[in-house]
């Protein structure tokens, strides 16, 4: 009985903390990328593309859908900035193994259309 009390004990901290946990940060140089929608880029240039890769799962834990989304979402705007973007648009969906690709795109700074 005690050992599995102990047992519950720790996955639930392993769960709580690993739920919280977000491991990619925006580069310096990607604080300004934007993340754009496909029907506002008229002013803009498609300078390239980038796939973001994340894990869904933590030993037995999946993560949050949120979380990984996040992470991809940063993944491409920390890419941006190398190909000459600014924005960045989501292309497909989140993958069940955690990829997503986007487009990146070089768009006038004076733009009212992005967000």
């Amino acid at each position: 009985m005690k050992r599995s009390l102990a047992i519950a004990t720790v996955l639930i901290i392993l769960t709580t903390s690993f739920s919280g946990c977000t491991w990619v940060a925006l580069a310096p140089d990607a604080d300004g990328v934007r993340i754009g929608a496909s029907d506002a880029l008229d002013q803009c240039t498609q300078v390239g593309t980038t796939k973001a890769r994340t894990k869904v799962r933590i030993w037995i834990f999946a993560r949050s859908k949120e979380k990984v989304a996040r992470e991809l979402t940063t993944l491409a705007r920390n890419d941006a900035p190398e190909l000459g973007g600014d924005t960045i648009v989501a292309t497909g969906p989140v993958s069940a193994d955690g990829v997503q690709r986007f487009a990146i795109y070089d768009c006038p700074v004076a733009s009212d259309s992005m967000p």
